[in-house]
């Protein structure tokens, strides 16, 4: 709460001109088991501190960008709530869960895998520059085909559409997406890059669809990949799934005149960003095992 009384002092009350005005208690109690089911969620997954740390801002970060580029409101503002999001998901996970060894500066061969291409400076500076770029893409052209129409009929208060039809509009897509190619590699890259083989990657190599049974079978189809992918399958989808359900939850709730379906519409293109940029971190690990 302190923080948040903080981040009021940088945005000088103007978070509560565009803000909705709900205080039921539906709507508190909603939002207080939203945020214990994400922080079950991320502990259920064995998340770190780096991993939520991620995430939150991943995930936050729609919300903030729409209220900065389309509701005026300061980059002191969004920077500062987004901050603080960043903090109190990941301070308990700082102090309840060791850093996981892809996250390590040094780790011994025997924790991960792939040790020298997760540690390997250019490899990772390709990689946040894809990611980074995927989701520049398709920021900007979801705003040249047909989301400021959207925007109109979902938004009825909306501010002012001209960050969609300014010519500077690159360079500023650029400055908010550079630290998304941070915490995508940091997220998605060098987490799955890094899983050890396990159990399951015994039975998928040992396989013989002559003797298995339906539901062996079944599962191999489904699930029999490796555990990088299954790895990188599991959080792309949880990213996507948390962006989506925070972009419109928060849009809804915490801004006057919009609608479900405005949010909705709004989390679903980070989504489809998300998605993308995880079929090309896919193809990008799609490497052999190699021995350091």
């Amino acid at each position: 709460m302190a923080l948040y009384t903080l981040s009021s002092v940088f945005g000088t009350g103007e978070l509560a001109l565009v803000s909705r005005t709900r205080d039921d208690w539906w709507t508190i109690i909603s939002l207080i088991l939203w945020r214990a089911g994400e922080l079950a969620v991320e502990w259920w997954a064995g998340y770190d501190s780096i991993d939520v740390a991620c995430l939150a801002f991943l995930s936050n970060l729609p919300y903030q960008y729409f209220l900065r580029t389309f509701y005026n409101i300061r980059p002191t503002t969004v920077g500062a709530n987004l901050l603080i999001e960043v903090i109190t998901m990941s301070i308990p996970f700082y102090f309840l869960r060791d850093t996981l060894p892809a996250h390590k500066s040094y780790v011994a061969k025997s924790e991960v895998s792939n040790r020298s291409i997760i540690k390997d400076y250019p490899i990772q500076v390709y990689m946040m520059i894809l990611a980074a770029a995927i989701y520049g893409n398709v920021i900007f052209y979801s705003f040249r085909f047909g989301l400021p129409t959207f925007f109109i009929r979902h938004f009825e208060e909306i501010k002012s559409l001209q960050a969609a039809h300014n010519t500077e509009l690159p360079v500023a897509i650029a400055a908010c997406i550079l630290p998304i190619g941070f915490a995508i590699h940091r997220f998605l890259f060098t987490p799955s890059l890094a899983a050890k083989p396990d159990q399951l990657d015994d039975q998928i190599a040992n396989f013989d669809p002559e003797t298995a049974t339906f539901g062996e079978t079944l599962g191999y189809n489904f699930w029999g990949y490796s555990k990088r992918t299954r790895t990188l399958i599991k959080r792309t989808v949880t990213l996507a799934l948390i962006s989506f359900l925070q972009t419109g939850v928060k849009t809804y709730i915490g801004v006057k005149g919009a609608e479900v379906s405005g949010g909705a519409g709004w989390g679903a293109v980070w989504s489809i960003a998300t998605l993308l940029t995880g079929a090309a971190v896919w193809w990008v690990g799609d490497v052999n095992e190699i021995s350091n």
